[in-house]
């Protein structure tokens, strides 16, 4: 992927770079690249996403100090990150796409089809990953994100759940609750094997 936003932030238009809060400095070296990589990962577009990312930080450097009130500061930054990207148009079907040939090709997707059980030797690898790169776009945000940055950013459950700004245990259950969504969408399609077996969930 391309270059994570600077540590000095310039706003959209091109004006002069915008001085974050300190403590925002520090929460930007900790979290930038995981944004970026979600951002990219949703649009496929690397200098829109590295915009994007850009523009959620001036947003929080305006109300840093009531963030930092909050009882989990860095959900409400990644609230705000969200919302930006699922402003702009598209951006499932961009990650859509992406999700269809990367299954073809079982690229990112092993160890999650692995677990899954999901493709079946008589279904054309295409076909499949299509399918399943439509479930994920329709699975409910916060499920939507963790397969996003689990199975496409490649992170683990600790660094998703910083990303996030939840606790691990969390990001382990939507994983959970996503692959059983699914799972189920999938075996209407028939695209998994009717007797699939669930391994050691702890991997998820």
């Amino acid at each position: 992927m391309s270059e994570p936003p600077f540590a000095d932030t310039a706003d959209t238009a091109g004006a002069a770079p915008v001085e974050l809060p300190i403590t925002l400095q520090a929460f930007q070296r900790i979290h930038a690249d995981a944004y970026f990589d979600y951002t990219y990962a949703c649009l496929g577009d690397a200098d829109l996403a590295q915009k994007i990312v850009t523009e959620a930080f001036i947003d929080l450097a305006d109300c840093w100090d009531r963030v930092l009130t909050h009882r989990r500061p860095a959900a409400t930054a990644w609230a705000a990150l969200r919302h930006l990207v699922e402003v702009t148009r598209e951006h499932r079907e961009r990650l859509d796409e992406r999700v269809a040939f990367s299954i073809a090709l079982r690229l990112e997707w092993e160890p999650f089809l692995d677990d899954l059980d999901a493709i079946t030797t008589g279904v054309d690898g295409l076909e499949a990953g299509m399918a399943l790169g439509a479930a994920i776009k329709d699975l409910p945000a916060a499920k939507f994100d963790v397969i996003v940055l689990r199975f496409v950013v490649g992170l683990g459950v600790t660094a998703a759940a910083q990303a996030m700004g939840i606790d691990e245990g969390t990001v382990k259950s939507l994983t959970t609750q996503a692959r059983n969504k699914l799972e189920a969408r999938l075996r209407s399609r028939r695209l998994l094997r009717p007797s699939s077996t669930r391994k050691d969930q702890e991997r998820l």
